[in-house]
């Protein structure tokens, strides 16, 4: 656990359900909250890259729900990175509990692309300062 990225978070009342129960959706806010922190953390900022041109979306979820969180509770991401293909950016979270359990384990893919006027293409080869970006993101934060 020592080189995840961590957020801490308190379920409030917009994050839930009708039964007080953290909703589905907050997950994927919490989960992109995560990783915009993290990139803040390693000094580079989404503002920042986007302003660059470049952007990180999401191409794939997998989202595993164990044990609910309540309004009022407070939740641990711990999140790992992995820069795998060269192009490919895995993003693996654990929801923990105060306690330690893990309410839910989330793996994100993630691509880098070049966003134009014209157009949205994947970045093949990550220009050197990108790769750099997210090889400190899989480095983890510096204890």
């Amino acid at each position: 656990m020592e080189n995840r990225w961590r957020l801490k978070k308190t379920v409030l009342p917009q994050h839930t359900d009708h039964a007080g129960v953290l909703w589905h959706g907050s997950y994927l806010n919490f989960l992109e909250e995560g990783r915009i922190d993290a990139l803040d953390q390693v000094g580079y900022s989404y503002p920042k890259l986007s302003e660059r041109g470049f952007e990180i979306p999401v191409v794939s979820i997998q989202l595993r729900y164990k044990i609910s969180f309540i309004h009022g509770e407070k939740v641990l991401l711990a999140s790992q990175f992995k820069l795998e293909n060269k192009i490919r950016l895995t993003c693996n979270t654990l929801f923990l509990k105060s306690n330690g359990d893990i309410g839910a384990k989330a793996i994100i893919g993630l691509v880098v692309v070049r966003k134009t006027n014209e157009s949205i293409k994947l970045v093949r080869e990550l220009p050197v300062e990108i790769k750099n970006i997210l090889l400190k993101l899989e480095e983890g934060p510096k204890v």
